[in-house]
């Protein structure tokens, strides 16, 4: 059981991350630090309850037809963990392992964020990362009560099959299938992809420039129902998505193995920070929650 019951590293936060917040992050990182705290005291007295019904728990996530579920990435600050979990929120994207990347945290800073979205009620945690290393993605995920693990890169179905060995019982996999135009890089991996145990798929807009990962590039919704059609596990909508734009995806979202969406971009303003606001707005349109 490598991500169950364990205790939470402590130590100090990286800095606001994007567009600053640091009065915020101040005031939150007590109620964060508390609620890890508690998450790691209650992880190991409940372990033998998690370990018969966990698996069952994290299932039931990726049912399509119980819902859409909404998951936002990029989070790097306490004060955004307290914000999604009044927001219908149910998985919370930490990045580890994606160099440069404007969300990037340090091992330790991710342990953090990610305890206190696991102590939140409602919240999900999920490792976003281009790891190659299976035994760096086992690192992380030791201890740290992850089960969610999104290969955001051009990661192989082997590895995705590593990545599985960890704890088989436990780990759940979300891939990301690249789009550009109107053609999917992995197009002829999907099922190679399927038999390594991926649970979820991941739609997502390249950029122009070839980018990858919280570009708000838009996804076109007729090429996403024909690679929907490909596959036979549920997928997530990511690219562009917003409040405004949910009718362009009416048909999309009646697909019976329609997921839910992912968002970074579209829940932020203009200093980079999450809106309330916002958040709720895309809730509201895509959950009517």
């Amino acid at each position: 059981m490598v991500a169950l019951a364990a205790a939470h590293p402590a130590g100090a936060l990286a800095g606001p991350g994007r567009g600053g917040g640091a009065g915020r992050d101040g005031r939150s990182a007590l109620a964060m630090l508390g609620r890890a705290a508690a998450g790691g005291l209650r992880a190991m007295s409940t372990a033998g309850d998690r370990a018969v019904d966990g698996a069952a728990a994290e299932e039931g996530l990726t049912d399509a037809a119980v819902g859409a579920r909404l998951k936002v990435c990029g989070i790097t600050e306490p004060g955004e963990i307290d914000l999604l979990g009044t927001q219908g929120v149910d998985f919370v994207g930490l990045w580890h392992g994606v160099p440069g990347g404007p969300a990037e945290l340090p091992l330790g800073d991710w342990r953090m964020l990610a305890a206190a979205a696991g102590a939140t009620p409602g919240l999900h945690p999920v490792l976003v990362t281009f790891l190659k290393d299976v035994e760096a993605m086992r690192e992380a995920l030791a201890g740290s009560g992850v089960v969610w693990v999104q290969l955001h890169g051009y990661q192989t179905p082997g590895l995705v099959r590593a990545v599985k060995r960890i704890a088989p019982e436990e780990i759940r996999v979300i891939k990301v299938l690249h789009v550009r135009g109107g053609d999917c890089v992995e197009g002829s991996l999907i099922a190679s992809y399927e038999k390594a145990g991926v649970d979820v798929f991941l739609l997502d807009a390249l950029s122009e420039d070839g980018r990858v990962g919280s570009t708000g590039q838009s996804l076109d919704p007729e090429v996403a129902w024909r690679l929907a059609e490909r596959m036979t596990r549920p997928f997530l909508l990511a690219g562009g998505i917003s409040a405004a734009n949910r009718s362009d995806y009416d048909t999309l979202a009646g697909h019976p193995r329609f997921l839910g969406i992912d968002v970074d971009t579209n829940a932020r303003g203009a200093d980079g920070l999450l809106e309330a606001e916002k958040v709720a707005a895309i809730s509201l349109a895509w959950k009517g929650a």
